[in-house]
């Protein structure tokens, strides 16, 4: 029988993590499965935790958003070693639980862990941080970076589709070189997005190629940029239909390094939503390295 470590931030906003966790375990020792519930005050605790405890964990649970999924998988990463993992979604946009298809439900959540199968899915990431859903530079770095709690809760995907017009309007541009196995390729963009999944910013359909275990890192690049086309760019956010953009570039890879080509400039980027490294930064991917329980 599976044994479950349920982790959970005990001050994460106004999401009941603590209630949500007992009822799961409730609803797992209705099965006679044992669990132990973890809870935790910041990131680097939850972190240091699972690396800590990894070689005694069977099954950990993660209650949150991407940014909770991320915690589980960066440590992972840190201690080389993964167990299965059971999602139970409690963010606004939950990228990589819709790319899995595991509800949003927390009752069909549960039932999922408890009675789903296990997916071996990709380990994306930079030299110490993993990456669930995507990295982002340029203008939706800066959009994430001005959307609220309060605004996502609300609004939902569609706030990203407002920050991200009027960024895209106001923002300069960079010259970044992209290096994969393919040689050098040089940019001046607004934006750069190297995703692991087909869901973004909520929309599940943005990058219909991208698939959480191909083993690639799907990079999406604007080369140009238009006021004229901005409602061709509304139209690949909703439907992912890139390809019919000319603005747009496409690259996939198993190793990515991007960096400024000004090495002075300073180039800020996020992961899932959250700040990360400045320019240069390498991206890889560990194939399968990870089972994530899903429905049946």
């Amino acid at each position: 029988m599976p044994k479950y470590t349920v982790i959970y931030n005990e001050d994460a906003g106004k999401n009941d993590n603590k209630s949500i966790a007992e009822r799961f375990q409730q609803a797992a020792e209705r099965l006679k499965r044992s669990t132990t519930l973890k809870a935790t005050s910041s990131r680097q605790e939850a972190l240091d935790y699972v690396v800590d405890h990894i070689d005694q964990l069977d099954t950990v649970i993660t209650i949150g958003g991407d940014g909770s999924i991320n915690t589980v998988f960066s440590a992972f990463l840190k201690a080389k070693k993964s167990v299965e993992v059971g999602i139970i979604p409690g963010g606004t946009v939950n990228n990589f639980a819709k790319a899995l298809e595991i509800p949003q439900d927390e009752e069909a959540a549960f039932d999922t862990i408890l009675n789903g199968h296990p997916l071996a899915v990709d380990l994306a990431h930079t030299e110490d941080r993993a990456i669930i859903s995507s990295l982002t530079l340029g203008t939706l770095a800066d959009m994430a970076r001005h959307v609220g709690q309060d605004e996502k809760k609300k609004w939902g995907p569609l706030i990203y589709l407002s920050k991200g017009i009027r960024q895209l309007i106001a923002k300069k541009s960079y010259q970044i070189k992209v290096s994969t196995a393919d040689g050098d390729h040089v940019y001046r963009t607004r934006f750069l997005l190297a995703t692991t999944t087909n869901s973004v910013g909520g929309f599940t359909n943005f990058d219909t190629s991208a698939s959480p275990a191909d083993g690639k890192i799907h990079l999406v690049i604007l080369k140009h940029f238009s006021f004229m086309r901005l409602l061709g760019y509304l139209s690949y956010f909703l439907t992912g239909r890139f390809r019919d953009i000319k603005d747009v570039d496409q690259l996939t890879a198993q190793e990515v390094e991007i960096s400024a080509v000004d090495s002075h400039l300073k180039v800020e980027t996020r992961i899932d939503g959250d700040p990360s490294d400045q320019l240069p930064i390498k991206l890889g991917v560990e194939q399968g390295f990870v089972q994530v329980m899903v429905p049946k």
